[in-house]
């Protein structure tokens, strides 16, 4: 018994159950119902017609199940009386209008009946999923009913079916209820995949950050242990032309070494720290076109806007876009700012004219270690754009582009430059 009231409690929503049970639907419902027994009882012509008898029991059954319905609704369709009073409630609804039927003449029984067949279909057996407690509960009263009264054998047999349909109904609610819930398992189990995905990403890049640095904190000792003996052996007189040119050959890879070094600690410290800075973004994006690469490099904004972030962000987003570009054999790179109707927002869009991104692709292109769209890829530097769009506060998603490569559309908070405040080498190649 233990179980098959942990299934009943299990086949039904408390909170859509509590929606459908106030008092309103109380009166409405069951006290609509009420008064038309009466009226096909009393109304002299209708009470000719109908032959119904047994009126009173029949609106006690329904009253009756008209206040376990407001005894659940006060409990919240929770509990041991909420919830046995939303099954007894259902019961009480079923036999009395069963009652009704098998107490008429046999034309109004038939309709009464089919009434009840689809009452059970539409509310119980779409609200309930099919267990064992609710589908007896249901049927024993209208059984014993069939078995006192003895109705006509139509009215009966609609009384049956009645039954067989909504038992098959809750059966379907049963199944879309499983599957639904199997489905969202599913989606939980997925989501916590990719968590723990990005998590482990997110870990292997800090590991590879933190071995880095100390990669090139001790090779700057190193370098400074090199540095000093070769400025020993270059200050011994006795070298020969060649042995001093190649020395001070060594010497200049040396320093540019170091300076490489140096550098490289000094991007990583900046990019450690939590930057947030004001930053132009047409400014940011001039600043590339000086850089040197394969592909032609084309800032179009319709004006200026300002975004709040680490620049650095923006530049590792554009690099990794630049030469995926460069490796699908793009020949332009066309970046365009534009603002959003929100005016809280940037549009920023990165497009090309390579071979651009399979649709099927697109979907998963931003996940990490997804499939490459080029040959030997990583599958990480789409994974890192969109990191890097996430630090600015931006989303970003992949589409085809204008020139028929891909483009890349991100979405930064930021605001529009105002006409007063200075604006250095912008380009405004599109209309406003």
């Amino acid at each position: 018994m233990q179980k098959a009231w942990r299934t009943f409690v299990e086949s039904a929503d408390p909170d859509e159950l509590l929606a459908e049970s106030s008092p309103l639907s109380v009166l409405i419902g069951p006290g609509t119902l009420i008064g038309l027994l009466f009226a096909l009882a009393y109304v002299p012509a209708l009470g000719r017609m109908t032959e119904l008898r047994n009126v009173e029991w029949s609106a006690a059954l329904i009253a009756a199940g008209g206040c376990l319905t407001i005894l659940a609704w006060s409990q919240g369709c929770r509990g041991t009386i909420g919830t046995l009073a939303t099954l007894f409630d259902n019961t009480l609804y079923s036999a009395g209008l069963a009652l009704a039927a098998v107490s008429a003449r046999e034309g109004v029984g038939i309709a009464l009946a089919v009434v009840h067949g689809l009452i059970l279909a539409t509310i119980q057996g779409r609200t309930y999923g099919l267990t064992g407690l609710f589908a007896t509960t249901m049927s024993v009263p209208i059984v014993l009913i069939l078995v006192l009264v003895r109705p006509g054998l139509p009215v009966a047999m609609v009384l049956i079916c009645s039954l067989v349909l909504m038992v098959l109904m809750m059966n379907i609610t049963r199944t879309r209820r499983i599957e639904a819930a199997r489905r969202q398992r599913l989606e939980l189990a997925l989501g916590a995949a990719d968590r723990l995905a990005d998590e482990s990403v997110q870990t292997a890049l800090t590991t590879m950050l933190l071995t880095l640095g100390h990669f090139l904190h001790e090779l700057r000792n190193y370098q400074t242990a090199i540095a000093v003996n070769l400025e020993f052996v270059a200050m011994q007189h006795e070298l020969e032309p060649g042995s001093r040119a190649a020395l001070s050959e060594a010497q200049e890879a040396q320093r540019a070494q170091a300076t490489l070094v140096r550098e490289t600690i000094e991007a990583l410290r900046g990019r450690a720290r939590p930057e947030a800075t004001t930053f132009r973004l047409a400014e940011t994006l001039h600043a590339m076109e000086s850089e040197r690469r394969s592909c032609e490099f084309h800032v179009e904004a319709e004006r200026e806007f300002e975004v709040r972030g680490n620049p650095e962000h923006l530049r590792v987003v554009m690099i990794n876009l630049i030469r995926n570009a460069e490796q699908a054999g793009a020949r332009e790179v066309h970046c365009v700012l534009r603002g959003e109707p929100s005016g809280t927002a940037v549009q920023l869009t990165v497009h090309d004219d390579g071979s651009g991104i399979p649709e099927s692709q697109r979907g998963a292109l931003f996940e990490s270690f997804a499939t490459s769209t080029k040959p030997g890829g990583s599958g990480l530097g789409l994974y890192l754009v969109r990191r890097h769009t996430e630090l600015l506060g931006g989303k970003i998603s992949a589409a085809a582009g204008p020139l028929g490569g891909a483009a890349f559309v991100m979405s930064l908070p930021g605001r529009a430059v105002v006409a007063t405040e200075s604006v250095t080498d912008v380009k405004t190649t599109l209309p406003t």
